[in-house]
């Protein structure tokens, strides 16, 4: 089978997800039988792993932004993964003590700029953090906020 150039500099150039590269052969105006057999290939020969993929993107969330489990959740979707597989990701010990400690950092700059107690709880539950998250961070904020 002859893979299109375009496909396999897409999928080469960075990680990608099944529908990502589905997406890109409908764009490339690629027949349906054909986006199948590709796809079919590269997950074969190792190019395509929704699983491997969800696991580098929590991982470099983690190590480089302040992210909700949420906002992590959501952004996944949006690229086509499954929803079992971004709860198996997601639902760890890891990314909730992430989560915790990135309310927290969030919850401190707002608070240096907004020092409202309520309107940093909003603000954080609209980012999408957990209760359980924004009430261990709005604890701390008290206890800044008496200091």
């Amino acid at each position: 089978m002859i893979v299109d150039d375009k496909v396999i500099g897409y999928v080469l150039y960075k990680m990608r997800t099944i529908n990502e590269v589905r997406q890109k052969c409908k764009k490339l105006k690629l027949s349906d039988d054909y986006t199948d057999e590709v796809i079919d290939y590269l997950i074969e020969a190792g190019y395509l792993d929704d699983k491997k993929y969800t696991q580098k993107y929590i991982e470099n969330v983690m190590r480089l932004k302040n992210a909700s489990k949420n906002e992590i959740k959501i952004d996944l979707m949006r690229r086509g993964v499954d929803s079992d597989i971004i709860e198996e990701f997601v639902e760890t010990e890891d990314v909730t003590e992430f989560e915790n400690v990135s309310c927290d950092i969030v919850a401190e700059k707002k608070f240096r700029s907004t020092p409202d107690i309520l309107k940093v709880k909003k603000y954080l539950l609209s980012k999408g953090y957990s209760y359980d998250a924004v009430s261990k961070s709005i604890d701390n904020l008290h206890s800044i906020e008496d200091n």
